[in-house]
């Protein structure tokens, strides 16, 4: 009987035992990994000017960084004023060049122009709005100078390259000007040329440098600024700006037509030259250092100093005493980039 009863208790035990389990096992998620947190999602708004009226299918797609003339021939520049933000700052031999930033590269107009070639510095600046880069020809690697397609290559920028041919590039026959200063970009084709290259189109948060809007517009500080006198170096020539009262926008035409931005900023950057041999004689290239330092930022007829600088590929506005992060007011942006070390200067009237 003993045994019989011991059996009988074990019975009852795995019995009891087999149950738990079963309800223990019934609230038991599927899984014990934890959820991974959302991505903060793209603002709806245009993340280069702070405006509203952005096409919802441009939301978190890369925008596209231009390189085009500035010598006199090719002004006025085909579509100038149309992109969210230009860059400009010299090349070499004195020359300035332009970086034109468009964040919905649906909206490009058809002709944009003139193309011109890649530059060191202009490459590294698109990359910080993980732009992709659209140029014609390139400057190439000479004794100590590393060339324009050299920090393309490097760098595994995605690129549209006019001496490559292709829908994107063209001429226009309308001006009696040499070649160099009629090649156009067909930009209602880039949607197509990118769908045709397979380049990736979703933006990487961590290489775009995310700028601040105010939410109305604001005074930029406390310092007048009705004239701002931009020179780039010493041996370039001078971008000049005029505040309008009635539209509240800074106005200049050294592009022989009327170009108008809401905001004006000036980065200060150490720059160095190199000359090198070129067709028998030379050429002094100049690069940007990019290392960061003073700036002014100018809106509603205002300015305040301001400083600036490059984290991980990323570009920072700052307030005067490098604290916190300055808000900027939406609208279209000039960015000039003058030298701190080769005469570069911004004077206010």
């Amino acid at each position: 009987m003993k045994k019989i009863f011991s059996l009988m208790l074990v019975i009852i035990l795995a019995a009891a035992l087999f149950g738990c389990s079963k309800k223990a096992e019934s609230v038991v998620p599927e899984t014990t990994t934890v959820p991974t947190t959302t991505e903060k999602a793209w603002p709806t708004y245009n993340p280069l000017t702070g405006e509203d009226n952005f096409s919802k299918k441009a939301v978190g797609r890369r925008p596209v960084a231009i390189v085009v003339e500035n010598l006199s021939p090719a002004r006025p520049q085909w579509s100038i004023g149309t992109s969210d933000i230009i860059v400009e700052g010299e090349v070499e031999g004195g020359i300035s060049r332009m970086l034109w930033l468009y964040a919905d590269y649906t909206k490009v107009p058809e002709k944009v122009g003139p193309i011109r070639s890649a530059r060191p510095s202009y490459v590294k600046f698109s990359e910080y709005f993980d732009s992709i880069y659209i140029h014609w020809g390139g400057s190439h690697n000479n004794t100590n100078y590393k060339g324009g397609y050299t920090v393309i290559k490097e760098d595994k920028v995605n690129d549209f390259d006019g001496m490559k041919g292709g829908i994107l590039f063209g001429r226009d026959n309308t001006r009696r000007v040499s070649s160099e200063h009629r090649g156009i970009l067909h930009g209602d084709k880039i949607p197509q040329a990118v769908k045709d290259k397979g380049y990736r189109t979703n933006i990487k948060r961590n290489r775009f440098s995310e700028l601040l809007f105010n939410d109305e517009i604001k005074d930029a500080g406390e310092g007048e600024a009705k004239n701002v006198n931009c020179t780039f170096s010493s041996r370039t020539d001078t971008r000049k700006f005029t505040y309008s009262e009635k539209d509240k926008q800074y106005h200049t035409n050294d592009w022989k037509t009327d170009v108008k931005f809401q905001n004006v900023i000036i980065l200060m950057d150490e720059t160095k030259y190199i000359t090198v041999p070129y067709k028998g004689s030379s050429t002094t290239y100049l690069n940007y250092q990019y290392k960061g330092g003073k700036g002014y930022y100018i809106s509603n007829g205002k300015q305040t100093e301001i400083t600036w600088k490059i984290k991980k590929n990323r570009l920072f506005l700052k307030d005067k005493t490098d604290s916190k992060r300055i808000k900027i007011n939406k609208g279209k942006s000039y960015i000039g980039l003058a030298s701190s070390n080769n005469g570069g200067s911004v004077t206010f009237g």
